[in-house]
């Protein structure tokens, strides 16, 4: 496998058990998939990844709090969101990454 595909892999999977954690189970189950879906080596996962960012109601204004239903103290909401977002932050970039190397691929073809 792919050294990068592994990374994205694991990093969606981190973020995934981070927000299941914390009673985030609609992001936290997507993401699960998504890491399934790119461990196959099915590109969809890559795809439907990036469309979670972006956008009114986007993976981006995910704010973990008790305010929000979720299983977390107030003294750890910001760690953990801090936490999240940097997690976000790395699986945008490898994914961009890995995206852009497969459109590069497909037009060589």
């Amino acid at each position: 496998m792919h050294p990068e595909v592994a990374k994205l892999a694991n990093l969606i999977q981190e973020a995934s058990t981070l927000l299941l954690t914390h009673g985030e189970n609609s992001w936290g189950d997507r993401l699960r998939v998504d890491a399934q879906r790119i461990r196959s080596l099915d590109f969809y996962g890559v795809e439907h990844m990036l469309s979670a960012f972006g956008g009114m109601g986007s993976i981006n204004d995910l704010v973990l709090s008790p305010m929000n239903g979720h299983n977390i103290e107030e003294k750890d909401v910001a760690s953990a969101n801090k936490k999240i977002q940097n997690l976000l932050g790395r699986i945008y970039e490898v994914a961009k990454k890995l995206a852009k190397e497969e459109a590069n691929a497909t037009k060589d073809t």
